[in-house]
């Protein structure tokens, strides 16, 4: 499937997403494996702007104890016939050859059953089922496919909550059979990806394709939990996120000659506010030339879709968990931590390294990244930008490895920048009626203060639904080369 970015139709998100239709074999036999880690697409994503296609409809095909025994099948005759290192096409053409010959198999036992064949129609929609369970991501994927699906939530199999763009929640229909069915499912795309999900691992953290992070739990709970958060804009600059409302242009150039002064920005807000699309506005921003590696314990940057247009050196690296077997160290096999690409980082030649979602142990390879003067780019959930330094020192205590002084002074002496993004209350004038809009509610820069402690100075701040400058940084001068005459002084 190949990833658009249509623009919301109600407001920003900044996210939208659809997907090509999946009516043919030949065209799923094409479709990019989601599950592939660390693969540009073939093709860059669209303009946010956009809506050549329509989500497609959900399969008319319901009988999914079918569906997955086909695809249970198939799957171990492709593992036991194809060797490491086989070309991904092959394997879909393969899938599809496998996937006709057990659908007559399935039919012939039916004839002995005396039911009825199925028509054109459903095998078809078994065909797009399999495909979809083996290479996307089954009964979710009409989920991930719908442009307006910001958010997925999962309590047991048949009780199934999304969240569309403008924060409503509704009922979805259930995304198996039972919660064995679904704990099953996880578990498979878990394999796909070279994880482990099952009893010993109760928990998940995965992508879903190009767009898509999850949080899975099984077996430590009463049924499995699930949290899917669908990011739609990925090709997005900071033009774009002017146009959506997020801030106004005279704060996008400032942010945009804070980039290119190579300033060190750290982007804050809660959960959903829309840390991780600023983040890649941000980023996209950079000089296409300089050589870029973003640094991520579950990939959400994607940056690696956008072509060579946007980054054209960029390397996108990833931690991986390692498996059950253990080092002579008594270190998992096959794991590489984020402190292993930090350190590796310093051999790769780059102009700068992003530490994409500062969540815990992150916050090591963060500061290593803003001491190089760089400009490195993170996001941290926080309450405020002035709660930001509090919060990376909590981060820093648990790891454990650097003291509470130590990361004060970091925050003092090397985040340049706080961005807060957040969701505000406003009234359209014209209706007065309320809702809820993404934007960048005020932007502080840090300096060492009395007693270790950080101080804050806040140069853009909210007033009246709107974001106004109210004073500029002492490192004014080196954004001057980047910006207009007309702007801040």
């Amino acid at each position: 499937m190949t990833p658009q970015n249509p623009q919301p139709q109600d407001l920003p998100d900044f996210d939208s997403l659809a997907l090509a239709d999946f009516d043919d074999s030949a065209a799923m036999a094409a479709t990019p494996n989601p599950l592939t880690r660390h693969k540009a697409d073939a093709a860059a994503v669209p303009s946010p702007t956009s809506l050549d296609h329509p989500a497609p409809p959900p399969s008319r095909f319901t009988d999914w104890k079918v569906v997955q025994r086909i695809r249970n099948e198939v799957a171990n005759a492709i593992a036991a016939e194809n060797q490491p290192g086989t070309d991904e096409q092959d394997r879909r053409a393969q899938a599809m050859s496998l996937i006709g010959n057990y659908i007559s198999d399935e039919e012939n036992h039916r004839l002995d059953r005396g039911e009825v064949q199925w028509t054109n129609a459903e095998r078809r929609a078994i065909t797009q089922a399999v495909m979809e369970s083996l290479f996307g991501f089954g009964r979710l994927q009409p989920l991930l496919d719908d442009p307006t699906i910001e958010n997925i939530e999962i309590y047991g199999y048949d009780d199934v909550l999304i969240q569309r763009t403008g924060n409503a929640f509704e009922q979805a229909e259930p995304v198996a059979e039972s919660d064995e069915d679904l704990l099953s499912t996880l578990a498979f795309y878990a394999r796909e990806n070279g994880q482990s999900f099952d009893p010993n691992h109760p928990r998940l953290h995965m992508s879903l394709g190009p767009t898509a992070r999850l949080y899975a739990t099984g077996w430590v709970v009463d049924q499995p939990i699930a949290t899917i958060r669908v990011h739609r804009l990925v090709d997005i600059d900071l033009a774009g996120l002017v146009d959506l409302g997020l801030m106004p242009p005279d704060l996008a150039s400032f942010l945009r000659a804070a980039v290119r002064a190579k300033k060190s920005i750290m982007v804050g807000g809660a959960q959903g506010a829309g840390k991780t699309t600023l983040l890649r506005g941000l980023v996209n921003e950079i000089d296409p030339w300089e050589k870029l590696a973003t640094l991520e314990s579950t990939a959400e940057l994607h940056l690696h879709q956008l072509g060579k247009e946007r980054h054209r050196r960029l390397i996108a690296l990833e931690a991986v968990p390692g498996n059950d077997e253990k080092d002579a160290n008594g270190r998992p096999i096959g794991e590489i931590t984020m402190d292993d690409w930090a350190h590796d980082s310093f051999r790769m030649n780059l102009d700068r390294l992003v530490v994409g979602e500062v969540l815990g142990s992150e916050i090591i390879a963060m500061f290593e990244a803003m001491q190089t003067g760089a400009g490195s780019l993170s996001t941290i959930h926080a309450k405020s930008s002035a709660t930001i330094p509090e919060r990376i020192v909590t981060l820093a205590r648990k790891d454990g490895r650097v003291t509470e002084d130590f990361a004060r002074r970091q925050v003092a002496e090397n985040i340049d920048l706080a961005v807060y993004v957040d969701m505000v209350k406003t009234r359209n004038p014209w209706t007065g009626e309320s809702s809820l809009t993404r934007r960048i509610t005020d932007v502080t820069t840090y300096q060492p203060g009395e007693d270790g402690r950080v101080a804050f100075t806040r140069l853009w701040g909210l007033e009246e639904d709107q974001i106004i400058h109210q004073m500029s940084p002492e490192w004014i001068d080196d954004l001057r080369p980047f910006l207009d005459e007309d702007q801040v002084a």
